[in-house]
């Protein structure tokens, strides 16, 4: 092989990984902390756009998008960017904020816990604003209630996107949500959503 030859393989190359890279950086934050939870029930990710939201509920067949953030997190251009994605694509839309509390209160829970029950919004998809700490926490409860895992089986096959200081806190949460779930199972006890797998 010529030198000429060379360069220009060494050049395509270069230039075939670093397209590659760039895909693959544009698709991962495109579509931040995405990630199968339950497969056929149950997604998460951090709050995305409108076309990469659209893109997964036609995807996935989401029927319901759960967002925990509270209404100061996002501008209402997001919000409204939001709400017309999931609704144009035939999905409901739960703005459900969820209290960031290592306590497990029922009372400020029941909208969660509601939704969580209803078959209907079976698949869905759950975010907060980086879909790690409160969507752990929504993950974490439904693992508990539907699918019997300890809360701590819930949390330590959950992805962490690298926030492993958030793991504390919700690790906390954790620890109080067992505690009520086993003190008190008959107000979590739950049909069981097989039905629908």
């Amino acid at each position: 092989m010529t030198r000429s030859r060379q360069i220009a393989f060494v050049v395509a190359v270069i230039a075939a990984a670093a397209a590659s890279g760039g895909w693959i950086y544009h698709q991962t934050h495109r579509f931040k902390h995405f990630a199968i939870h339950d497969p056929g029930m149950v997604y998460r990710s951090a709050f995305l756009g409108p076309d990469a939201l659209g893109q997964l509920i036609e995807t996935y067949q989401i029927r319901s998008v759960v967002n925990l953030c509270n209404p100061d997190e996002m501008t209402p251009e997001l919000w409204e960017g939001e709400r017309k994605a999931v609704a144009s694509a035939g999905a409901i839309l739960h703005a459900v904020p969820l209290p960031n509390s290592v306590d497990f209160d029922p009372q400020a829970w029941q909208q969660h816990l509601d939704i969580l029950a209803d078959p209907n919004n079976y698949p869905m998809l759950v975010h907060c604003q980086h879909g790690v700490t409160r969507t752990a926490m929504l993950l974490t409860a439904y693992d508990v209630i539907y699918r019997h895992k300890t809360a701590e089986d819930s949390l330590n096959t959950q992805p962490w996107f690298g926030h492993t200081k958030d793991n504390v806190h919700v690790h906390a949460f954790g620890k109080n949500l067992q505690k009520f779930s086993d003190e008190h199972h008959d107000k979590l006890a739950a049909r069981p959503l097989e039905i629908l797998r």
